[in-house]
C-alpha cells in the first residue's frame, strides 16, 4: 500500500525541526559561554572516548547478524564512491572557479568528508518514533548502517592519513623563511596569545602566565587532533598522545582516544603537587573563572584557534626536521636511508595504532560478536539456543542496557557541539570571487551528490545488490545528501598561526559551512521525499 504524499512530506520535515532546534540551543549556549571552547573540547573527548563506543556496541550487536556481512561490504564500497566523487567534484570546482591556492587541501577536504554520523542518526531516530515510514527496529538497524559508513570515513581520514590534506595549505607558514631559520632552532617557542576570555580575566599578563596558559592549552589535545600531532612530530621534542578520530570533530567531531585524557593527567598532577592548599586555591580559581566567563563577550573563532592551534610546535618541529635531514644527507647518506625506514615503520605503527582507538575497538568487537551467533546470544535474544539469566534475559544483556543508556547521549551532545561550532564561525575577509567557489561547493555537496547517490543506489538495486532491503538504500542515499563535517574547523585551527591576522583558510572554510547549513533544511527533506516516493516507491 502506497504511503500518502502528505504523510511522507511531514515525516521528512519533522526531523529537521528537531535537528535545528538542538543546533539552535547549541548556538545559544555558546553565546552565553556555557558551552565554552574548552567545555566543547572536553565534551568531544567524552563522546569519542566513552559515549560513541557505547552507541556503536549497542546498535551493531543488537541489530546486525551474520547474514548482513554482504551489506557491510556494500556500505564500505558506497562510502568509498561517496568520498571519491566528492573530492573529484571539489577538485573540479577549484580548477573552474580558481579558488585560492592556499586553500586547495581545505577545499578537497570539504568535498571529501561529510557530516556522516550525527545528522543521519538523528534523522532516522525521529522517523522511527511513529513507525509510519520505518519501524523502530528498522531504524535501529539503519543506525548500525550509519555507523559502518562512519567507520569507512575514519578509515580513510585517519588510517590512510587524508586529514593531511589540510596541512598542505599551511606548507608556506610552516616552512623556514630563510637559511638562518634552517640552522637556528628556537629552544623555546613564543607563547601564543590567550583567548579573549582569559585575557579579560587575567590582571597580570606576565610571560610566565602566558607560557602557563599555552601549556594548559597544549595539554588538553582534542581526541581527533591529537592523532595529527602524533604523526607530524615523530621523534622530536613534542610527544603528544596517539589517537584517532570522530567529528569530527569531526570528530569532527574529529574527533578519538582515551590517551588524550591520559596525557593531560601528568601535567595536571605536577601543577597540583605543591600541596592541598594550592589544590584548593586552584579549584576556587577555576570555579571563579567559569562563573565570570559567562558574563564576558561570547567566544569566537579566535578563541577556537588559540585553543586548538599547535602552530608553534609544528613550526619548530619542521625546523628541527630540516636541520636533521639536511645534515645527514650531506654527511652520511646511509643514515638518511635508515631514517626513511624508521619513518615508514612509524607510519605503519601509527596506522595500526588507530585501530586501538575506543571507537575502532568497539566496532571491531561489536562486529565480531554480531557475526557469531553463539556470542550474540549472550547479549541479545536470537535463534541460537542459550540458557537465560534468572530474569529471562540473555546472560550478558546488562552490557547492552549499559551501552544503550550511555550511547543515547551521543547524538544530542553531538548536535549541541555542532551548534556551538556554527555559532563561532567568522568570516573576517573573503577572497575576491570566492563566492563562486562557495556556491559551487554547496551545490555540489547538497544537490549534485544526492542526484548521483540516487542513481548509484538505483543501479545497485537493479543489479541485485540490495535485495529487498529498502533501508540500506535509504541510508545510502541519505549519506550522499549531507553537508561537510564541522570537524574540519578544528583540523584547520590545529595548523593556524594564532599570531597572524591572515586566516584565509579558516575564512574560506567558514563561508562554505555557513552556506551549506543555511540551505540544508530545504535540500535534505526534498531528498528524503524523493527517495521514499520515487526510488523506494513506498
Amino acid at each position: 500500500m502506497s504511503i500518502p504524499f502528505g504523510t511522507v512530506l511531514y515525516a521528512a520535515v519533522k526531523p529537521i525541526f528537531k535537528i535545528y532546534a538542538i543546533i539552535g540551543l547549541g548556538c545559544f549556549l555558546a553565546r552565553r559561554n556555557i558551552l565554552s571552547v574548552s567545555t566543547c573540547r572536553d565534551i568531544s573527548d567524552a563522546i569519542v572516548t566513552a559515549i560513541m563506543p557505547c552507541l556503536i556496541f549497542n546498535n551493531v550487536v543488537t541489530n546486525l547478524k551474520s547474514s548482513d556481512i554482504k551489506n557491510l561490504g556494500i556500505i564500505f564500497f558506497s562510502g568509498t564512491l561517496l568520498f571519491a566523487i566528492g573530492v573529484s567534484l571539489a577538485a573540479s570546482i577549484g580548477f573552474l572557479t580558481k579558488s585560492p591556492k592556499r586553500w586547495l587541501g581545505g577545499l578537497l577536504s570539504v568535498g571529501l568528508f561529510p557530516n556522516i554520523s550525527d545528522l543521519p542518526i538523528a534523522y532516522l531516530q525521529t522517523m522511527g518514533k511513529t513507525g509510519t515510514i520505518f519501524t523502530p527496529s528498522e531504524v535501529d538497524k539503519g543506525v548500525a548502517y550509519v555507523i559502518i559508513f562512519l567507520a569507512s570515513q575514519v578509515l580513510y581520514q585517519f588510517c590512510f592519513g587524508l586529514y593531511r590534506l589540510i596541512s598542505w595549505d599551511f606548507r608556506e607558514e610552516l616552512r623556514p623563511k630563510d637559511e638562518d631559520d634552517e640552522v637556528k632552532v628556537p629552544t623555546t617557542p613564543s607563547p601564543p596569545i590567550g583567548n579573549r576570555s582569559e585575557n579579560a580575566l587575567e590582571n597580570e599578563p606576565s610571560d610566565h602566565a602566558s607560557t602557563q596558559s599555552k601549556e594548559d592549552q597544549s595539554s588538553s589535545n582534542s581526541s581527533s587532533l591529537s592523532s595529527i600531532q602524533s604523526e607530524e612530530d615523530g621523534d622530536d621534542d613534542l610527544q603528544p598522545p596517539t589517537t584517532s578520530q570522530n567529528s569530527a570533530p569531526v570528530y569532527i567531531y574529529s574527533k578519538a582516544s582515551s590517551s588524550s585524557s591520559r596525557s593531560r593527567a601528568p601535567r595536571r598532577r605536577s601543577r597540583g603537587s605543591s600541596g592541598a592548599a594550592m589544590t584548593k586555591l586552584d579549584s576556587i580559581s577555576s570555579m571563579s573563572r567559569a562563573t565570570e566567563l559567562r558574563h564576558l563577550p561570547s567566544q569566537g573563532m579566535t578563541d577556537v584557534i588559540n585553543e586548538y592551534s599547535e602552530y608553534e610546535g609544528l613550526r619548530s618541529n619542521e625546523l628541527r626536521r630540516t636541520v636533521s635531514v639536511t645534515t645527514d644527507v650531506a654527511a652520511e647518506p646511509v643514515e638518511d636511508d635508515e631514517g626513511k625506514k624508521k619513518t615508514i615503520r612509524k607510519q605503519v605503527i601509527q596506522f595500526l595504532r588507530n585501530f586501538l582507538a575506543p571507537n575502532s575497538v568497539s566496532l571491531i568487537v561489536s562486529i565480531a560478536i554480531a557475526m557469531s551467533p553463539p556470542l550474540k546470544a549472550l547479549f541479545v535474544k536470537s535463534a541460537f539456543s542459550m540458557k537465560d539469566a534468572p530474569d529471562h534475559q540473555p546472560p550478558l544483556s546488562f552490557f547492552i542496557d549499559i551501552a544503550s543508556y550511555i550511547g543515547a547521549a551521543s547524538v544530542p551532545l553531538g548536535l549541541l557541539l555542532l551548534g556551538a561550532t556554527i555559532y563561532r564561525l567568522e568570516v573576517k575577509k573573503m577572497p575576491p570571487g570566492f563566492w563562486k567557489t562557495a556556491v559551487s561547493v554547496t551545490a555540489a555537496r547538497l544537490i549534485i551528490l544526492p542526484i548521483i547517490g540516487v542513481g548509484l543506489t538505483t543501479g545497485f538495486y537493479k543489479g541485485g545488490w540490495y535485495g529487498d532491503d529498502k533501508l540500506i538504500r535509504f541510508v545510502s542515499v541519505l549519506e550522499y545528501g549531507l553537508p561537510s563535517a564541522t570537524a574540519l574547523v578544528y583540523f584547520t585551527a590545529f595548523y593556524t598561526d594564532p599570531h597572524s591576522d591572515d586566516h584565509l583558510q579558516m575564512d574560506c572554510l567558514a563561508v562554505c559551512l555557513i552556506a551549506q547549513y543555511s540551505i540544508l533544511f530545504i535540500t535534505l527533506p526534498f531528498l528524503v521525499v524523493f527517495t521514499i516516493k520515487v526510488s523506494l516507491n513506498m
